[in-house]
């Protein structure tokens, strides 16, 4: 008997793993720039992580096809597996912008939505995950 992969339950682990240490990020009250440029680092690669595990999962589905974070993140808002698209859409230009973050603005920009709005769709994601 062949063993099921279980690639996106070991990626999810370490989704979690960096989702806590992003939380840990966002709780800080701080506002010296290398604590900010951190934040926005801890969102980066807990939202990478994050689309990852989706596709993982998608792929254990047999959705094989479907690759690259716009595309899984369509097919996991379609499978309820995340709840607000639109939002996670902004994640993702978000992470894509955060290499600018020498342009303040892009830099503020990107370091309140990740401190007010990236953290619980993320803990969504980790709730849902849990219930598979």
């Amino acid at each position: 008997m062949r063993k099921k992969d279980v690639r996106w339950k070991q990626r999810f682990s370490n989704f979690k793993k960096a989702l806590n240490q992003f939380e840990e990020a966002v709780g800080q009250e701080t506002q010296v720039r290398l604590a900010q440029e951190g934040l926005i680092q801890r969102f980066e690669y807990t939202f990478e992580l994050a689309w990852k595990c989706l596709q993982d999962l998608l792929q254990e589905r047999g959705l094989i096809d479907i690759r690259g974070p716009k595309p899984v993140l369509e097919q996991a808002f379609q499978d309820g597996l995340i709840s607000d698209g639109v939002l996670w859409m902004e994640m993702l230009r978000a992470r894509n912008e955060a290499s600018h973050i020498y342009d303040e603005k892009i830099f503020l920009r990107i370091y309140g939505q990740a401190k007010d709005k990236f953290v619980q769709p993320l803990k969504d994601l980790k709730t849902k995950l849990e219930s598979l």
